[in-house]
């Protein structure tokens, strides 16, 4: 990963609009520069391996653009759909977008639940991505209803490897297949986390999503 003064000039500005936005859009908990970049950015970036540049990329519950509008500023040819539930955060996203004079990207405010059901988004993407708050069963029922089959489910989770495992029956019922989950160690700063992999192998049911919430406080058991 090269960050070339352009790419450094965009973080930049990325950054400092996050702070001067937050206390009005709630973008994130974090403070400071430099706690910003090492847990949103460069966090963001440990996916930019597994996506690859001139496709379609979806990305749920991004909240201020994470991880998906930090990985345009990589691959700029990333056709890229932003998906929040929060006004505010959807104003912010349009926003920057548009300050960094990024192409292609599409800030949709709704949740992932009816946005599924929609036959213009539904198995249209090559990747879904999100930064996982939820557990494994509960994220994939969200994601891998927008991945076209041939595509993959990028998530990004922590380094409970057990419970990734333990969700393989449901992405498999979802149409997925666990293809890879690869550690990540921050040795900077002591951390480490895992990338999960999964192909769309299948249509996913059409009755998952389940209707709004019941994902995360109901998550599927195979």
């Amino acid at each position: 990963m090269e960050l070339s003064e352009e790419k450094v000039s965009e973080i930049d500005i990325y950054i400092r609009e996050i702070n001067s936005w937050n206390s009005k859009a709630d973008l994130t908990a974090l403070k400071g520069y430099e706690n910003i970049f090492i847990n949103l950015f460069l966090d963001a970036f440990t996916l930019l391996p597994f996506i690859k540049d001139n496709s379609s990329l979806i990305d749920i519950g991004t909240g201020g653009g994470f991880p998906g509008l930090a990985l345009k500023i990589f691959y700029k040819n990333i056709n890229l759909t932003l998906v929040d539930s929060a006004s505010k955060k959807c104003v912010f996203l349009k926003h920057i977008s548009e300050l960094l004079n990024m192409k292609n990207v599409n800030v949709l405010w709704g949740r992932a639940e009816d946005l599924a059901k929609e036959k213009s988004h539904r198995e249209k993407y090559d990747y879904a991505c999100c930064r996982a708050v939820a557990g494994m069963s509960s994220i994939s029922e969200l994601c891998l209803p927008f991945v076209r089959i041939g595509g993959e489910f990028v998530a990004s989770k922590g380094k409970d490897a057990a419970e990734i495992k333990q969700a393989k029956g449901v992405i498999e019922n979802l149409g997925g297949k666990i293809e890879r989950i690869q550690n990540i160690k921050y040795s900077f700063f002591n951390e480490e986390k895992n990338i999960v992999i999964i192909s769309k192998e299948k249509e996913t049911p059409e009755k998952y999503p389940r209707r709004n919430g019941i994902p995360q406080k109901r998550p599927l058991k195979a």
